[in-house]
């Protein structure tokens, strides 16, 4: 047996057939192509393998990336296709492979490692379920119409929409090509919550017409010419009931209201009756808009784990955005074997640095928050005041 290592370029196709053997046995698809970032020939040294007799039989694959939350930037890795044959399940493998991976974050100073599963492979290391997201259900007939042409309604011969575009009042919505990449990629930047994503990374994502885990396109809606919002919407399946007849926004950036107006054209540019938005929790201004309709947010934890690796260097983070919320000095801490001590006002109070990540970007019940075991007084009006933060919702950089 050989590794835990990085791919060898040579081992590519051995390292597909082995992921698509194991997630791809319906024929959906194939992974190198549904997640380009990850499968990148320039991110071979982040794909952790084992290998036996020239044969990669188990898999992690990391892909780094910087978040930035308020304008507070660490760097990040996430896990993903995670894959072993069942003829070597059994032997550690995946955890071998796992500890790598963990031990080349943390050289590479990544805070997170957002991962995309929760078996006990991942919270044996210490990943929680933390964070904080939205679900929105809106159905056909609950949203006015709007106005605007609809095509074919009036509209003179060769005045109407482009092939795969439709026109909501005074603005068109049609799938994004690579003359909206640049835009797309300042409409994002743009989020208080976000990764930090190149037009490169976008359009390697675009291309892909794989939306987080399953098939989708993404939609740019345009206002006097020029993109004021964009969607990656994940299609309808047929081929399951209770997704028959919804469509699903599974990542949002720009304008809230344009991406509302634009709704009533994408329930009939996909044949459903029923759109899901998901976005984060602290989108109060698509939450001020709905809730007028009637439309309330489901809350939603992380589809996955996270582990926080270096929680020293997680506070030291928000450390100057600690201090302008609360002034300099009125929140310190210090960090003790396992857990790290905040001090404010005379009080004191312990936090396990297991549950830092839940302190900082919150967790949605039944989850325990740690931040109800803090007693009444400056400290805990303290992280009150600054925490939950928004974790970066996965969006296109799901792997």
């Amino acid at each position: 047996m050989n590794g835990p290592r990085g791919l060898k370029e040579q081992e590519f196709d051995s390292l597909c057939t082995l992921v698509n053997t194991v997630f791809r046995s319906d024929g959906a698809g194939r992974m190198e192509e549904q997640y380009p970032l990850l499968f990148a020939s320039e991110n071979f040294d982040q794909l952790f393998v084992m290998v036996d007799d020239g044969v990669v039989v188990s898999h992690v694959g990391a892909l780094t990336r910087d978040i930035s939350v308020l304008g507070c930037r660490m760097s990040t890795m996430s896990i993903g296709a995670v894959a072993t044959y069942e003829s070597h399940r059994g032997r550690g493998l995946a955890t071998q492979l796992m500890e790598v991976a963990v031990r080349k974050a943390v050289e590479q100073d990544a805070v997170l490692m957002p991962i995309s599963g929760g078996r006990g492979l991942y919270t044996r290391l210490g990943a929680k379920r933390i964070g904080q997201y939205a679900l929105y259900t809106i159905s056909r007939d609950t949203l006015p119409a709007g106005d605007g042409a609809t095509p074919g309604d009036d509209v003179p011969a060769g005045e109407g929409p482009a092939a795969g575009e439709t026109v909501a009042g005074d603005s068109d919505i049609r799938p994004a090509d690579a003359e909206d990449l640049n835009e797309m990629t300042r409409l994002y930047a743009e989020e208080p919550s976000r990764y930090v994503r190149s037009t490169a990374d976008f359009r390697k994502a675009v291309d892909a017409a794989w939306i987080c885990d399953r098939d989708g396109e993404t939609v740019v809606i345009r206002k006097e010419g020029r993109p004021v919002a964009y969607a990656g919407i994940q299609k309808r399946r047929p081929d399951r009931e209770d997704e028959a007849s919804r469509a699903r926004l599974a990542e949002i950036a720009g304008s809230r209201s344009a991406l509302l107006g634009a709704l009533p054209r994408l329930y009939d540019r996909y044949g459903v009756d029923c759109l899901e938005i998901v976005t984060t929790a602290s989108d109060n201004e698509l939450a001020s808009l709905l809730r007028p309709h009637g439309v309330t947010a489901l809350p939603q934890g992380f589809t996955g784990t996270v582990l926080v690796l270096q929680p020293e260097r997680l506070l030291q983070v928000f450390e100057e955005y600690i201090a302008d919320v609360l002034g300099p000095g009125v929140l310190t801490w210090d960090f003790a074997a396992d857990s790290v001590v905040f001090q404010s006002g005379g009080q004191t109070h312990p936090i396990a640095t297991g549950d830092l990540g839940a302190l900082v970007f919150g967790v949605v019940p039944p989850d325990p928050d740690p931040l109800k075991t803090v007693s009444p007084g400056p400290v805990r009006t303290a992280l009150e005041c600054v925490f939950p933060l928004q974790l970066p919702w996965y969006g296109f950089n799901f792997v």
